[in-house]
This record gives C-alpha cells, structure tokens and sequence, in this order.
C-alpha cells in the first residue's frame, strides 16, 4: 500500500516511493529508497517538496508501525577497540605524512621553485585511499593540529572532505582526485601571509585582516605561474572565500558565477576551519558547525549544504538542527 504525508512527517525507516514536487528540489538523486537515519529526514523536513509517497509493505507509517520491514539493514556492530586502534594508528601516519610532504612543497614554492605536481598528487592519493577506510576516524584527526602546522594540516583536512564529498556526489575518479588536489594547495597564498598574523592567537585588527584576505589572489597567482593545472584548481584557490551572497572576497562574485566545485570547497573549507583547533578559539563540534552553516544559507549553497551533512558519519551530525 502507498500512501501520502507531508514531508513534515517523515520519519526513519520509512520507504520513499517518490517525491512530490521538482525534480531539482529532490536533495537525494533519487526516487525510491529507504530513510536510515535522522539527517536523511531532516534533509527532506528542510526541502522543498511539497509531500512524499511512501510504502507501508516496505517501511514503517507516520506511527511507527510497519506491515514489513524487511528490507532494512540490521544494525551493525562497532568494530572491535583493536580494530579501531588500529585503523587510527595508520590515519595518524597517513596524516602526518602527508603533512611533511605538503610543508615540503609549500616551502619549495616559497623559494621561488614550482611546485612538484608528482609529489602533491601522490599525497591525494594516500588521502583518497585513507578517506575510503576510515572517513570519520581521519576527519577526527586532523583536528588535532598543533600551532605551526595550522595551515598544512587545514590543507590535509580540506582535501579529504571535499574528497569524500565529490564521492558522495557520485563524480568520476579523476575529478575527485582534481577535487583533492585542489584542497591541498587552496591555501598556499598564506606562504606570503606573516606568521605572527596567521598564529595570532588573538582577534585580527581591521589591517591584518585586509592581509590575510588577500592570500587566495596571491595562491591564485602562485599556481596560475604553474601553467600546467587544471582550471578547477585555479578557480577554487582564488574563490573558495566567495560566498551565494556576492559578499565574499577576493571577487566579490554573486552566485551565479560561482562553480559547484567552488561552492564545495567553501563548505569543506568553513567547516573543517571551526570545527578544529586554532591558536585563537576552541573548536566547535560538528552538529554546532552545520548548524551555525545551515543559519548562514546566504553564505553557502544551501541544497549541497544539506548534501554535505547527509555525506558526513551519523556519529559526527547527530544534534544537527
């Protein structure tokens, strides 16, 4: 039997039959599927379609009740603490590899040399491997940063989430290790951006902000000498800080202008910046950060806001308003 509600009475372990409304209000992709957990509801309760069709011979009512519910997954079991040890005992050496490398590079960039293209590329490859084992143990990780790695290990995060969100969002293999690519050097203008400003642990004066929003026109200049990278590198590094307002900088470009890779690395950006440590404020959890983005909608893409959270660990978003 299928029947309507509201989308405001959806509820986990229902089965969608289909979504009424346009196709591009539908934040899922698809049409019939099953609602596992709560930051699905709440990605159809915060849409705009106006009802959902859904099947009681595959899941539960509006009360609760279900004639089947067979094809749900049973819950699975955490894995053993050895495992998990384990598991974040490589994500450790992974990250703090990755972070040598990186600063390695940076400073060869520094010095007036190009970047070694090779060696950034084999780091999104370790980042793209490790995402795929462990996403929430080496998101938690790279929180973990200590004052002067502030920047490479920022860099490190950014590549892995907008990693796993292109995967997410079902792009082609070469285009997510771009994507990743992209989120190590988004940063690299902050090489001319003096220490003391970027360790500040302090509120920044209205001059050392003026510096430090200069940084994605400078990284944009430092890869544009590159000339050999894709233009999906250049466009995030210098636009990552623009905003669906058209009050961001360096450009001040309004939303319409704004690539959805742009708009990608502007979430994994703010998000992985107030969720981590930095030497002037203490980080935020992740139900915390999304809500303060999701209030903020005039800042970020809305609908691949809510495609962000849905791609993050259950774990990590429960709290989410």
């Amino acid at each position: 039997m299928v029947k309507r509600i509201e989308r405001h009475e959806a509820r986990v372990g229902m089965f969608i039959e289909s979504l009424e409304g346009a196709w591009q209000d539908n934040p899922f992709g698809q049409r019939r599927f099953l609602l596992r957990s709560e930051t699905e509801v709440d990605l159809i309760k915060n849409s705009r379609i106006t009802g959902i069709y859904i099947n009681l011979a595959k899941g539960v009512d509006v009360d609760g009740s279900s004639r089947s519910f067979a094809n749900s997954s049973p819950p699975r079991s955490p894995p053993p603490r050895k495992a998990l040890l384990d598991e974040r005992r490589a994500t450790v050496r992974v990250v703090q590899a990755s972070v040598k490398r990186l600063e390695t590079a940076f400073k060869e960039s520094r010095s007036g040399e190009p970047i070694n293209i090779e060696s950034v590329s084999e780091i999104v490859g370790d980042i793209s491997t490790q995402i795929g084992n462990s996403p929430a143990i080496l998101l938690d990780i790279t929180r973990l940063k200590s004052k002067d790695k502030v920047t490479f290990v920022h860099s490190v995060a950014v590549s892995a989430l907008l990693v796993h969100f292109a995967r997410h969002l079902h792009f082609e293999e070469p285009l997510v290790r771009v994507l990743g690519f992209a989120g190590l050097v988004h940063d690299i203008g902050k090489l001319a951006i003096p220490t003391a400003i970027l360790n500040k642990a302090s509120v920044l004066t209205a001059e050392e902000r003026k510096i430090v929003m200069q940084h994605p026109a400078i990284g944009h200049d430092i890869l544009k000498r590159q000339g050999n990278l894709p233009g999906v590198v250049l466009d995030i590094c210098r636009h990552h800080h623009e905003r669906m307002n058209g009050k961001g900088y360096p450009d001040s470009i309004p939303a319409g202008e704004l690539s959805i890779y742009v708009r990608m690395s502007a979430i994994c950006d703010v998000y992985e910046a107030v969720t981590s440590v930095r030497p002037y404020k203490k980080p935020w959890s992740s139900a915390t950060a999304l809500s303060w983005m999701l209030q903020h909608g005039d800042h970020f893409d809305t609908q691949l806001l809510w495609k962000f959270i849905l791609s993050l660990d259950s774990e990590l978003t429960r709290g989410v308003a």
